[in-house]
């Protein structure tokens, strides 16, 4: 098991993400400043539309009212509206290259230079609007009015973020326009007036909500932020291993420090990865996806963890699944409760439940439930099983020679030659002293089994060189196929257990296979007592 120290907390868990904390007593100046340097975003990032849309209104009007309106004035005015929109203009450039170094704290000082641009591009407008509009012309008058209303219309969408620019712009442009239509003395100019005027409280008050509407909508982002803050805080505190993933790429988008050194990675490997991959079975992981993607929740499925790279490792947890929004898109939050050594504590007494504890093979237990469950499928698949009992010859004098220590280790030996003469599918266990009992599932022919049986006395009856010692004993095998005689499992035990003492009445060291005129009338030894109790 490969478990890096915490320290990875500090120096690697820093570098992966950043989080922006919000005290609750300075909550309200926090996003004063933030939403004043939104809004010099905002306002700047749409002032090169808004500055080639005037030069072509101006250049438009200029056209157009050059029949009614004296050179002289065209020039002066479109020199000074010229002037205007020039410098705002350098003042986007200047904005445009230092936005990326600029200090929060500069974002006042660029909103009221562009609060000052807004202004005098309005008033120069609204300069326009009195002094190139001629009075006996109704035609050019309305022309000026559209011009003015569609100026107006398109600032009020695009100045709504900051509550100043918006009102001095559309109060700059059309109040002039108001007074001067007013004072024309006939019906038609003084409609136009009220026209103008209902159109600006319009302007004004849709201004206004959408105003409303974009601080709302930032409060909810920066709020949204704020908690995505404090989830990762709470996230990295945690001991419990926690990340969150994008619910469609599956990529890691935060994990914390204990996530990291579970995995035995680093923040910087770990954004590049999917988790998947480090699941030792891969199909749990996509039905835990496809359970989540439903919009349910899953607790507590124990999985296992393997690594993905050269450092090989394996881990249990107990992981929790919950789906959440995450940077505005559907995401996964994972906890996973690290309980390997638990696991490997409970395998450990399984394992001594169910198996012997000087070989380390299967039990009585353990094995009759194997046998139970052979039978099962025999009936079901017609498959031969076959079962032997096998008791050692010549055991007694070396264990009463030796001593015991070296008896175990001599158990031990013939324990692991058994299994080397087995298949995978193949069961051994130890039922006594020096007593074992093989379960082959299946066989092709009796010759097959009886071969198998006959391949392990020959394995036990070459020399055991133990602690110095060349150790020689041999063993006796009876043998017993399923559905030959019986279909019963405690009588095929039984002819086993028969076939074994037969080998052994006849100077062991042999393999007997049951047959009906064997002596059934021989008592059994304690080996079926000890199996059928």
């Amino acid at each position: 098991m490969n478990n890096k120290p915490q320290k990875r907390k500090s120096d690697g868990a820093d570098a992966f993400h950043t989080s922006r904390t919000t005290l609750p007593e300075s909550e309200q100046s926090h996003r004063a400043v933030t939403l004043q340097d939104e809004q010099v975003r905002f306002l700047y990032s749409s002032l090169p539309v808004s500055i080639i849309i005037s030069a072509m209104l101006v250049l438009i009007l200029v056209v157009i009212q050059a029949p009614v309106i004296t050179s002289a004035l065209l020039f002066g005015w479109s020199t000074l509206i010229g002037s205007i929109l020039l410098g705002r203009a350098f003042l986007y450039i200047d904005w445009k290259r230092s936005a990326s170094v600029a200090a929060r704290s500069d974002a006042h000082r660029w909103l009221f230079w562009f609060r000052i641009g807004v202004l005098s591009t309005a008033i120069a407008w609204g300069i326009g609007g009195v002094f190139l509009t001629p009075s006996d012309d109704l035609g050019h008058k309305v022309y000026v009015s559209f011009i003015l209303a569609g100026l107006s219309a398109g600032a009020a969408a695009s100045l709504a973020i900051d509550r100043i620019s918006y009102i001095g712009f559309l109060c700059s442009i059309l109040i002039p326009q108001i007074i001067f239509l007013a004072n024309q003395g006939d019906r038609i100019s003084l409609s136009m007036s009220i026209m103008d005027a209902l159109f600006l409280l319009f302007l004004l008050a849709n201004a206004h909500k959408f105003n409303l509407q974009l601080k709302e909508n930032f409060y909810l982002r920066q709020k949204a932020i704020e908690n995505e803050s404090q989830l990762h805080h709470m996230l990295e505190g945690s001991p419990i291993a926690a990340y969150i993933t994008d619910a469609v790429s599956n990529q890691v988008l935060f994990a914390n420090s204990s996530y990291i050194s579970l995995i035995d990675s680093t923040p910087e490997e770990v954004t590049s990865l999917v988790p998947a991959s480090y699941y030792a079975d891969t199909e749990i992981y996509k039905k835990i996806m496809e359970t989540l993607r439903k919009g349910d929740t899953i607790t507590n499925e124990l999985i296992e963890l393997r690594s993905a790279g050269d450092r090989a490792w394996c881990k249990w947890v107990l992981a929790s699944y919950f789906p959440l929004k995450y940077q505005n898109k559907p995401a996964i939050l994972g906890w996973l409760y690290d309980i390997t050594d638990r696991k490997l504590m409970e395998d450990k007494i399984a394992h001594m439940a169910y198996h012997d504890k000087l070989t380390g093979l299967p039990n009585r237990t353990l094995f009759i439930d194997r046998l139970k469950q052979t039978i099962a499928d025999a009936e079901r698949e017609n498959n031969v099983p076959v079962l032997m009992f096998l008791d050692l010859d010549r055991f007694k004098p070396v264990n009463d020679r030796h001593g015991h220590q070296i008896g175990d280790l001599l158990l031990k030996a013939v324990a692991d030659r058994i299994r080397g003469c087995l298949r995978k599918s193949d069961s051994v266990a130890r039922v006594g002293g020096d007593e074992f009992i093989i379960l082959l599932p299946s066989v092709k022919t009796k010759e097959n089994g009886l071969d198998i049986a006959e391949k392990i006395r020959q394995s036990l009856s070459l020399p055991f060189e133990i602690a110095g010692l060349s150790l020689h004993i041999s063993s006796s095998i009876g043998v017993a196929f399923y559905l030959e005689y019986t279909k019963d499992e405690q009588e095929l035990i039984r002819e086993a257990d028969i076939a074994m003492y037969h080998a052994k009445a006849n100077g062991g060291n042999s393999v007997k296979a049951y047959r009906k005129a064997m002596q059934t009338n021989q008592e059994a030894g304690s080996t079926e007592e000890y199996l059928s109790s």
